[in-house]
């Protein structure tokens, strides 16, 4: 049997390491091996898996056709994904030894990206319940807005015109989110918002909820699921990817499913199937792999290219992130400017300036703000860079940041002076050392003219100095060409935890035309001064062409 026997191929591949996947994925796998080939022939467990029932569902298959995508037009059982066949499989396979009528399963969770068929599996098991199960059965699905009510439907009534052998046995109705209807069983399906109030007079008999995670709360469900009391074969499917909805229900869900699959919660009656990766995976193939495992490699490429981009349009990040890698995110939580875990991995202990041209970032401040001066090369393509930051002593009392500055000096990372200001001589003595201590040339200085008139004129009679206004144009490319070099690990820079803390508080405000410019989110109490001058000296190393984007530049990337 196709069915099965691809179900058992999946799973095996899984536990074997050959199928490329998530831990949860692994536990479920393991748990339907364990309970087809051993728990199903003890007295004590109450289910058994019926491979009569599911050579049923094997040949009412037959008879569906994909109706769009690469292969529009070939037979649904053929065209199975393992996962797909292990998923329909647990649904329909699983029953009670003393009423093979009845599922096991009452709850089922399929947490996957976008580009994996969701939608399709859903419609494919609404429209073979609709088939088998009891006579004037009602089913349903719920989502938060009637454009995403569509989407199952819309699914379903596309395999059905797909599909000959069964249009015949349905009805479907003209308006978009209208009825469909078996004409054998005289059962219906009809997708409805998810209003609490006005789903408490139905009976299902399984309901779907589709894109969970973007409800914040559990009534509409609630709802549904009373109205199931009195139903043999209740299902509640719940489906989604991830969002960036900090009060979302389903990372609650999702603790409560991986419970369930360690063992620690007991409920045989849920079956579920979490493929996601983290965000350190997001930027590698493993990570792609392990989210998305509708093995079509035109969707891997386009995602490959949409990631690529996002290393640099970080406007994009939110989209790649939730949508294609499952990952949720506190509500606005992508204006970050970096992921803090790729920007420590480019820690070095010690950065060599030896005979090296170098260009000097300054971002100078009087009192509250951080002084910092960036050293910085580029060599064979990456980055080499230090900072170094610079604040009156007698204004830390009053700051209001929660840093020990004192300790940070002792280490090295910054250079407290005297008094309520910064020491700009100390300033413009450090840079002058930076040549003989370093045993480096300079090759300009980019600053802010912001409070830097005096000293900017001193230095520029030895060095070519470059005053850059702080404007979007000037920039918006150094800043996202910087930001990717970070994640293409090309960057490298003298360890420095002032430096890390400047970076984590680092965001972007977004200009015209997606241009990006750093910011910090408290005024008050955050710093980012130490990067900003970073992105001062990076400037030096964009070549601005005319016309020159950031995302045009994209053209030349190789997606292999």
């Amino acid at each position: 049997m196709i069915l099965l026997d691809r179900a058992l191929k999946y799973c095996t591949d899984v536990i074997e390491g050959k199928e490329i996947t998530t831990d949860e994925v692994k536990l479920q796998c393991k748990i339907f091996l364990d309970d087809y080939y051993i728990n199903q022939y003890l007295d004590e467990f109450e289910f058994c898996f019926s491979e009569k029932k599911l050579k049923k569902i094997n040949n009412l298959l037959k008879l569906f056709n994909y109706a769009t995508g690469f292969i529009a037009g070939k037979q649904v059982l053929e065209g199975l994904e393992g996962f797909q066949c292990l998923f329909l499989a647990a649904i329909f396979g699983w029953r009670y030894k003393n009423n093979k009528k009845k599922f096991r399963y009452r709850d089922v969770v399929l947490f996957i990206p976008r580009k994996n068929a969701k939608t399709f599996i859903i419609a494919v098991v609404f429209l073979l319940l609709m088939l088998t199960e009891q006579a004037f059965s009602e089913f349903y699905s719920i989502c938060i807005d009637r454009d995403l009510a569509k989407e199952v439907r819309k699914a379903m009534a596309q395999l059905i015109e797909a599909s000959p052998a069964i249009k015949k046995h349905f009805f479907v109705s003209e308006s978009e989110i209208g009825i469909i209807k078996c004409k054998l069983t005289n059962s219906f399906y009809y997708p409805r918002t998810a209003k609490a109030n006005k789903n408490n007079a139905i009976r299902p008999a399984a309901v779907c909820c589709d894109e969970v995670g973007a409800f914040t709360d559990n009534k509409n469900i609630q709802a549904m699921r009373k109205g199931q009391l009195s139903v043999l074969n209740p299902i509640m499917l719940k489906i989604t990817t991830a969002y960036a909805e900090s009060n979302s229900i389903m990372p609650e869900e999702l603790e409560y499913d991986r419970a369930v699959l360690e063992g620690t919660i007991d409920n045989k009656r849920l079956f579920c199937l979490l493929y996601y990766c983290t965000r350190e995976e997001v930027w590698t193939d493993e990570g792609l792999f392990k989210a998305n495992p509708l093995r079509v490699e035109e969707n891997y490429n386009e995602i490959r290219a949409d990631r690529e981009t996002a290393k640099i349009k970080t406007s994009e990040q939110e989209e790649l992130f939730t949508k294609n890698f499952n990952i949720f995110l506190e509500s606005n939580e992508i204006n970050k400017y970096i992921n803090i875990d790729y920007w420590k991995k480019c820690s070095r202990e010690y950065i060599d300036f030896k005979d090296k041209e170098v260009v000097i970032g300054v971002d100078l401040s009087v009192t509250t703000d951080l002084t910092a001066v960036s050293i910085m090369y580029v060599e064979n393509g990456k980055v080499y860079c230090k900072s170094h930051g610079f604040l009156p002593e007698d204004s830390l009392s009053e700051r209001r940041e929660n840093i020990n500055y004192r300790d940070y000096a002792q280490k090295g990372y910054c250079d407290l002076h005297k008094g309520m200001t910064v020491n700009y001589t100390k300033v413009e003595e450090y840079i002058r050392s930076i040549e003989e201590k370093y045993e480096c040339t300079i090759k300009a200085i980019v600053t802010d003219p912001m409070n830097a008139k005096e000293l900017m004129e001193r230095l520029s009679e030895d060095y070519d100095v470059i005053l850059l206004k702080q404007t979007y144009t000037n920039l918006s490319p150094a800043t996202k060409e910087f930001r990717k070099k970070i994640y293409d690990n090309e960057v490298r820079y003298e360890a420095n935890e002032l430096l890390d803390w400047n970076m984590r508080n680092a965001i972007t405000t977004k200009g015209k035309s997606d241009d990006e410019m750093l910011a910090k989110e408290d005024k008050n109490k955050q710093r980012i001064d130490m990067v900003a001058a970073l992105i001062f000296a990076y400037t030096e190393f964009v070549v601005l062409d005319e016309g020159y984007s950031a995302i045009d530049a994209l053209d030349n990337v190789d997606w292999g």
